[in-house]
């Protein structure tokens, strides 16, 4: 198949200027007394909650109980490539991943496998002004709570998502990189409902967490990141048991934050924002990109004797060809060896994108190409195993994401209730880029430059 045009929204507002700190492009909003005095926010992400769950969500007591009184949309349309980190920065930034700089999970680092590979874990991987600087900015008290992209950051209260390499500790990894004391205080509290990373008990582990910090610090802005539901889509499918289950439990967490902000005295003046960040879909076929590469000779070997010339970054729906600055044959032999492949239909394939098209998904400007898969294609960086592999049962592949933001059944749900928010109100399709900008008008700020807008027909003002 040939590579399509593709449309997407275009960013709104110009570009920040990289010869600057961040900190010197932040608004000045030092006073004695911040500009959103009287106004809490508190911001709970739930991995993969899309529209798939909408029917689901409206019979749950604490989903149904937040849109009651508040409003929702079951339209948010995410980033390109829709993967969790990506998204994250920005939901806190309102910038496309093309701007902001975090356009994968994980940086580019081909020949290594996939579960030894370094994330974008630390703050200072953001290449443009987040929620937290601002409010950080503003006098705010901020709490992060298993959010991405937070390590090393200056937030009071910080419990950030950072995973361990084979090797390290992951205990020792997450106090280096967040707030020990606070972390101390919350393991000694909570630690006997975790196991691990396994889920759900880190989700129980985590809601523990926000409520405690909830109604012991009161921040003026907390966010958190639960995780359940992502993982029992990627390991049984969208519409499994193990989904469904994880929903249900998320619902008794989500009303465990609930419960805290009463029992802290803050309803009235605080903002609750539920959100996911992608769908998924479920996968029967998968296809190893980099086994082309390989073949064509631009790629082989292993551990010290690996070399590159041209490597495909995966992203499950979604992958980005990269290529050795310089080495233009090695560019042209790639798209050969790609445009060959996607010729097969056999190879799920849905297009390869270049050049106006490429720049139009605001994602990662070093990649010479894009490739989308076909709905139920996963593309595999790995290159052990068959070129093209079919699920051997239904379900053995559980589900993915990564795809086009307007893949079918692929947006998200949004919902939020606080000040100035009508009870019951449906809102139309929002984009992701507008949800930073929105978060930051329920604080009483503005961010200096975004791609999106503050959410129209949310506030009453």
């Amino acid at each position: 198949m040939t590579a399509g045009r593709l449309r997407a929204r275009k960013p709104q507002g110009g570009r920040n200027s990289r010869k600057q700190p961040i900190r010197a492009i932040l608004p000045d909003m030092s006073r004695n007394k911040h500009p959103g005095a009287g106004r809490r926010l508190v911001v709970v992400s739930i991995d993969g909650l899309s529209v798939r769950e909408w029917e689901a969500v409206r019979r749950l007591p604490a989903f149904s109980a937040l849109m009651s009184r508040g409003a929702a949309s079951r339209s948010l349309r995410s980033v390109f490539p829709s993967l969790t980190y990506v998204v994250h920065t920005t939901m806190m930034t309102g910038r496309h991943p093309g701007v902001h700089g975090v356009t994968h999970n994980h940086p580019l680092q081909p020949g290594i496998p996939v579960k030894s590979q370094r994330w974008f874990w630390y703050a200072g991987q953001v290449k443009a002004p987040t929620l937290f600087d601002l409010a950080r900015k503003a006098g705010m008290k901020c709490a992060a709570v298993l959010w991405p992209l937070v390590s090393n950051a200056r937030i009071r209260w910080n419990f950030p998502e950072i995973s361990a390499l084979p090797g390290e500790s992951q205990t020792l990894k997450v106090f280096a990189s967040g707030s020990p004391a606070y972390l101390l205080d919350l393991e000694l509290r909570f630690g006997k409902y975790r196991r691990g990373i396994e889920q759900p008990w880190l989700d129980g582990y985590v809601s523990r967490s926000a409520a405690h910090t909830i109604t012991s610090r009161k921040p003026d802005l907390l966010m958190t990141h639960l995780i359940a539901l992502d993982t029992a889509k990627h390991a049984a499918g969208s519409d499994s048991a193990p989904a469904r289950s994880a929903l249900e439990f998320l619902d008794g967490a989500l009303g465990r934050i609930v419960a805290a902000i009463d029992q802290a005295g803050l309803t009235g003046e605080t903002t609750l924002a539920v959100l996911g960040d992608h769908g998924h879909i479920d996968t029967t076929r998968r296809l190893r990109l980099n086994q082309a590469l390989e073949s064509a000779g631009l790629c082989g070997g292993s551990g010290a004797d690996f070399r590159w010339r041209a490597w495909c970054r995966c992203s499950g729906g979604s992958a980005f060809l990269h290529v050795r600055p310089g080495d233009r044959e090695a560019g042209a032999l790639a798209l050969d060896a790609l445009r060959s492949l996607a010729l097969d239909d056999e190879t799920g394939i849905e297009a390869i994108v270049e050049g106006d098209a490429l720049a139009e998904l605001h994602s990662d400007r070093d990649a010479l190409c894009a490739l989308l898969a076909r709905p139920g294609t996963q593309f595999v960086e790995d290159r052990d195993g068959p070129l093209v592999e079919h699920a051997p049962e239904p379900g053995a592949f559980g589900a993915d994401h990564g795809y086009h933001p307007d893949a079918p059944g692929y947006r998200c749900l949004f919902m939020a209730a606080g000040p100035g928010i009508g009870p019951g109100v449906e809102l139309g399709g929002i984009e992701m880029v507008d949800i930073a900008p929105t978060l930051a008008h329920s604080l009483g700020f503005e961010f200096p430059e975004t791609d999106g807008r503050v959410i129209p027909g949310l506030f009453a003002d």
